[in-house]
């Protein structure tokens, strides 16, 4: 009973603000008789996934296996590049310029060189997109968490001859792991918009290539279905990483119960 209440005071006010929105919006195109080709109805974008889950799972499957790929990525990258940086002084001097001219980098105007750069619409610059618009967070919180370790305990380690290799594994990775949660949770939402603005700059399935193809055909239902959909997956995304944060860092005073 317990933890049956525990479970609805988590999840109920969420439901309640939702069910709040979508009433104040199918309430809205209803009084001020919006059409649906300017903004249909909750309902009616609900009803257009329900009438065919075959399609929407497909195209959902798509975007979500390239912004997954993305994700990883770009987390291995970044945590490989972090290391370096952390550990060498040369690296840091040559990597630091690099990171910032990436950051300041429009991510978005490279889709269409990444597309000629790969001669393909498939997976890789798709993937790549994705995993370019997660990494420069990643990069970031990596570093942050990797120095961000206990001097005492550092030197305690170095007293008894611990290797470069034993710090990183024994001290600075477990202390690096509330930042990349941290970061990991704001790229889920960016990987998905990574693999969909890819996927609208060329592709023959994904989500945004349904969205492009509802907007050419004026199909505004199917265009907010997408939406739907792509805010689904981030929900479910998001609630992943904070499953997976609680269970690795239950030792960290940030996993503790709310």
């Amino acid at each position: 009973m317990n933890r049956s209440r525990r479970v609805a005071g988590r999840f109920l006010p969420t439901m309640l603000a939702f069910g709040l929105l979508f009433g104040l919006w199918e309430a809205a195109v209803a009084v001020w008789e919006v059409k649906r080709l300017v903004l249909p109805p909750p309902s009616a974008v609900v009803a257009d996934i329900w009438r065919n889950p075959s399609y929407w799972r497909h195209h959902a499957w798509v975007t979500g296996q390239e912004a997954l790929a993305g994700f990883v990525l770009a987390l291995t990258v970044a945590l490989l590049l972090a290391v370096a940086i952390v550990h060498s002084r040369h690296a840091e001097r040559a990597l630091l310029p690099v990171l910032t001219m990436v950051q300041v980098t429009p991510i978005i105007a490279l889709a269409v060189p990444l597309f000629i750069l790969f001669r393909s619409f498939g997976l890789g610059p798709k993937i790549v997109m994705s995993a370019l618009v997660t990494f420069i967070p990643f990069t970031v919180n990596a570093i942050a968490g990797l120095r961000a370790i206990d001097a005492d305990t550092l030197e305690v380690l170095r007293s008894v001859d611990a290797s470069p290799r034993e710090v990183l594994v024994r001290l600075r990775l477990p202390h690096a792991l509330p930042y990349l949660f941290a970061a990991a949770r704001v790229c889920v939402g960016l990987a998905l918009i990574g693999a969909l603005v890819a996927e609208w700059s060329g592709s023959s399935e994904g989500l945004g290539y349904v969205m492009v193809t509802g907007q050419r055909q004026f199909a505004t239902t199917a265009v907010w279905a997408a939406v739907f959909v792509l805010t689904a997956m981030g929900l479910v995304g998001t609630a992943l990483v904070g499953f997976a944060e609680r269970r690795l860092l239950r030792w960290h005073p940030t996993s503790a119960p709310r």
